[in-house]
């Protein structure tokens, strides 16, 4: 590669030296990308494998900015690690961050943290934020040593295709689809913090949305957003603020209509309210995120 690399002795924020080098993400394919953020996820707690599509959906629907995203190597010119960085506005996204296993303890990690919190900086980013796995502890001892600070913890949670027995919709409940204008009207008035990956950007970006909206006898009314896959119903998102009811007679409409389908739903806060409609529906916790975040 002939984009311009660093070579010096890089002085870490706890005084130690490393010498490596960097070049920004942006100078390597989305198959290249890919290749060296499955090397090393080889041996991960999720190992999230991509491909060259996979990569370039991602960069496009997190806002990824392939310049302000890092690829480390060592003296050896061999590389160490990735990292990338979400921009929105002023705050900045830290994700797919990953070190060769060969490389871990090596402080690689904390080297590709301390230039993306620098970029971060120099672009004016007011928040980083980031996500980490609930029994990462390198990884979150390592966000914490840079300053991060627990936000709230983030549920994984997976529905199979499986046989609805019971009707959870009223009789009388009034359905109707959404078609996208409506759509994007709802993800925008929702006034909720959620995850980087559940905000209304985000799910626009995904494309495939589809959505229903319900008003049962009683005159309550609500909205269920999804991205539907050709195997997959995924992003599902229920309007704030619902009774348990209201949110439980959503959920059994959207795997009415899709009775094959797997689903997985990434980022529920936990303890959210909406928590057993879901479970009633036959969702499970997979595995749950830390939520993290970092003041400049």
């Amino acid at each position: 590669m002939n984009s311009e690399q660093h070579f010096t002795t890089h002085v870490l924020g706890d005084g130690s030296a490393s010498t490596l080098r960097a070049r920004p993400a942006d100078v390597y394919t989305h198959d290249q990308l890919a290749d060296l953020y499955n090397q090393t996820r080889i041996d991960y707690i999720v190992p999230m494998p991509m491909d060259a599509k996979r990569m370039a959906d991602y960069i496009r629907q997190y806002d990824v900015s392939l310049e302000g995203s890092t690829i480390a190597f060592d003296a050896d010119d061999q590389p160490t690690g990735i990292i990338m960085l979400g921009l929105r506005e002023k705050r900045s996204w830290i994700t797919r961050l990953g070190v060769l296993p060969n490389q871990r303890g090596n402080k690689v990690g904390q080297y590709l943290m301390e230039r993306s919190i620098e970029m971060s900086k120099r672009l004016h980013v007011r928040t980083v934020q980031l996500e980490v796995i609930q029994g990462n502890q390198p990884a979150y001892r390592l966000f914490q040593k840079l300053g991060f600070v627990e936000i709230g913890e983030l549920m994984v949670i997976r529905r199979p295709p499986s046989p609805l027995v019971t009707s959870y919709v009223p009789e009388g409940t009034l359905v109707e689809p959404l078609d996208a204008e409506a759509i994007q009207h709802y993800l925008a008035q929702r006034n909720v913090p959620v995850a980087w990956t559940e905000e209304a950007s985000s799910l626009l970006h995904a494309g495939s949305l589809r959505g229903i909206r319900a008003t049962l006898p009683n005159q309550e009314s609500g909205w269920l957003v999804y991205q539907l896959l050709p195997l997959q119903l995924t992003h599902v998102v229920l309007s704030p603020s619902i009774s348990d009811e209201l949110a439980q007679a959503l959920l059994y409409l959207l795997h009415k209509q899709h009775p094959f389908h797997d689903t997985k739903v990434e980022n529920v806060p936990a303890g959210h309210p909406t928590w057993a409609a879901f479970q009633r529906l036959g969702y499970v916790e997979a595995f749950r995120r830390i939520e993290m975040h970092l003041a400049l």
